[in-house]
């Protein structure tokens, strides 16, 4: 005899005693009757459960990326068959529905096989729809923290994909057959995170052997794309940055006799340091790619200590004193730097010219000597040896030229990398949206 005729002739021999308050408790009590609530329920043609796996994503809590974890709130939606739990509306009032708790009956183990947590929040603690042809709907709040791989290639402007699987730990396929009915999570109740968009949730379902049993076992699995909010990074990291840099120029226009050159580009180095430190903090570790804007710090500290070995080149030119040119420095070196930096030159005197007019200060210097005029002789040593305004002068073509790399270096540098940003973003998004 079935449950459902064994029900029906409970009523009709009435066994209901005089204390059976309604016949929503006699239903209750009839149902529960030898119900063993640890058994799966198996029946002729239900030898396997059917379980439904959906959810609503309500929240994500946190990211935390350098530790990899999500946390997220959802509502959970389970639904399978009990073939124990049936009845005849018709006998009971016309009840189709009651709500008992969940622990009174029997429940698949849906658990999240990537949980880091020790326990499934709320899958014990709350209410179950049970109708009257064994339909049970389950639907529970519950908080789940798992692990989520980050990719930082691509950040500030990065997408991020948090899978979460649920499947039955103990039955395989044969035993409990997980799907779901809808092909998305429910994103209508989402709650805004001031950090991450949560743009889309597809949900698969898969089939996969494990290496400890030789039947296959369903999962279904919400995949939870996460689309970041660069305004905050762009506006309090990567244009401070920027700004850093760029006065980072500012040391090839000081004046050698301020003193500050090098202690300018020494100090954008520690800035630059101190930005790549705050961003390292807010990554996961990874040794499979390198975040763009770690790419975009090391061009900068590079490019901030080129400045500072240049501005040493720089000083040690200017100051050197009384020290003797080279003719050919002046002349294919010097003098075409100049010309293109516009910087203007003592007059160059070719080798020809020098040793002649060597000669004739030589001389006016015998003349001077003679005549006991010391003025002159002043006045020959500095046209004829001394090349300090030379080297003064190199020092500030070299300062324009370093200017001239700096800047364009700077333009080229961020521009591949920003589009590199740019580009890989719009890869990814194509990708996601296939």
């Amino acid at each position: 005899m079935s449950k459902r005729h064994g029900l029906i002739l409970y009523v009709i021999t009435g066994i209901c005693r005089l204390g059976c308050s309604s016949t929503l408790n006699y239903l209750t009590s009839a149902l529960i009757n030898d119900y063993k609530p640890s058994v799966r329920p198996v029946c002729p043609g239900f030898e396997t459960t059917q379980v439904t796996v959906d959810m609503a994503i309500r929240q994500l809590i946190s990211l935390n990326e350098p530790e990899q974890v999500a946390l997220f709130n959802i509502w959970m939606r389970l639904g399978w068959n009990d073939c124990h739990l049936v009845w005849d509306p018709d006998a009971f009032d016309g009840i189709k529905s009651i709500v008992l708790p969940v622990s009174l009956i029997w429940k698949p183990d849906i658990t999240l096989y990537n949980s880091i947590s020790e326990e499934f929040f709320g899958f014990d603690s709350f209410r179950a729809l049970i109708h009257f042809d064994g339909n049970i709907t389950y639907n529970f709040p519950t908080k789940v923290e798992a692990s989520c791989p980050i990719d930082v290639s691509r950040f500030p402007f990065d997408r991020q994909v948090c899978d979460l699987m649920f499947g039955s730990w103990v039955y395989n396929g044969f035993e409990l057959n997980v799907t779901s009915k809808k092909s998305n999570a429910d994103l209508s109740s989402v709650k805004e995170n001031v950090e991450f968009i949560i743009d889309n949730a597809p949900i698969v379902r898969h089939e996969l052997y494990y290496g400890c049993c030789a039947h296959l076992f369903p999962d279904v699995t919400v995949y939870i794309h996460l689309t970041r909010k660069p305004d905050y990074y762009i506006t309090n990291i990567i244009i401070p940055s920027v700004l850093v840099t760029v006065v980072a120029s500012f040391g090839f226009l000081l004046p050698v006799d301020s003193g500050e050159k090098v202690g300018l580009e020494l100090t954008v180095m520690l800035a630059m340091s101190v930005f790549q430190l705050l961003v390292a903090d807010q990554l996961p570790p990874s040794a499979d790619s390198t975040p763009w804007i770690a790419m975009f710090f090391t061009f900068t500290l590079v490019l901030s200590g080129g400045s500072s070995l240049w501005q040493v080149i720089v000083l040690n030119i200017h100051h050197r004193g009384h020290r003797k040119m080279s003719p050919w420095l002046k002349s294919f070196i010097l003098k075409p730097l100049a010309y293109v930096t516009c910087v203007t030159l003592p007059k160059i005197v070719s080798p020809n010219q020098h040793s002649s007019k060597q000669d004739n200060t030589k001389r006016q210097l015998c003349q001077a000597e003679c005549n006991g005029s010391s003025k002159g002789q002043e006045t020959v040593q500095f046209a004829g040896d001394d090349d300090s305004e030379f080297w003064i002068q190199f020092a500030l073509v070299l300062d324009r030229v370093g200017l001239f790399v700096f800047l364009i270096s700077f333009a080229i540098g961020c521009s591949y990398i920003f589009l590199g940003i740019k580009s890989d973003s719009i890869a990814q998004s194509g990708i996601v949206n296939m």
